[in-house]
């Protein structure tokens, strides 16, 4: 079993934090090879959240005309990113070298404009951002030769009607996980107990709500084409049935 615990997500849309991931991989691709960029979804933490996250970490972020936006990087994390560009395993046991440390603050600045999306684009340099309070954040999970986790945090909240569109064009490449979830008929549980592989589960109705990372994508209707088992996409998930 698992404890229940409810969660404040953030008014960020996906969309903005998707562009943001697609530029730090670009960037990152175009300096130290083949990475990949893994986004987990914005959420607001509590107080308690925010200690935990921030605890001896660093800040850096930009001051931009839609707000400010920031990197933040734990000190196991920052080890983690360093160890990207050189190869290797940097040890929890000894801070970083001058030269790691350097490849570090480089790192930052070749990453810096992608956070445009979320403060709108500035030629302000990065700046230290240790006592500034942040509502919105969200990691990106950067996976290479080693990988680590990139926090990113938002000042405020978007308000409505904040646009923070992101072009198709630019987050098309963003791999989601796709998934189907059905209503199943009502089951007795020996009749459960009794599934093997190639059991037919009956379903209460044809309607299957499509998933995108988790995420409510879209309703349609199950059927066949082509001798494959298909979705014919009605509506959006967001659309009202009634």
């Amino acid at each position: 079993m698992r404890e229940l615990r409810w969660e404040r997500r953030s008014l960020l849309p996906l969309s903005a934090a998707a562009l943001v991931a697609a530029s730090v991989r670009e960037r990152l691709q175009s300096a130290i090879g083949a990475v990949d960029v893994r986004l987990f979804a914005p959420r607001i933490p509590d107080d308690d959240g925010w200690l935990v996250l921030r605890a001896g970490a660093r800040t850096d972020g930009l001051c931009g005309p839609l707000g400010v936006a920031a990197f933040i990087t734990r000190p196991e994390e920052l080890r983690s990113l360093v160890g990207l560009a050189f190869g290797v395993t940097i040890p929890a046991s000894r801070a970083l070298s001058a030269v790691e440390a350097e490849v570090f603050e480089r790192f930052l600045r070749l990453i810096a404009p992608a956070l445009a999306p979320l403060c709108g684009p500035t030629s302000a340099p990065l700046e230290a951002m240790g006592e500034r309070r942040f509502s919105s954040y969200f990691e990106l999970l950067v996976e290479g030769g080693a990988c680590g986790r990139l926090g990113v945090a938002l000042e405020s909240e978007p308000q409505p009607g904040t646009a923070h569109a992101a072009p198709i064009e630019r987050i098309g490449e963003i791999e989601l996980a796709l998934a189907a979830r059905a209503e199943c008929a009502e089951l007795r549980t020996a009749e459960i107990a009794a599934w093997t592989p190639g059991a037919f589960v009956p379903l209460r109705r044809r309607e299957i709500t499509l998933l995108a990372n988790g995420e409510a994508l879209a309703r349609g209707e199950l059927g066949v084409r082509n001798n494959h088992y298909a979705v014919a996409i009605g509506r959006g998930a967001t659309t009202s049935s009634d």
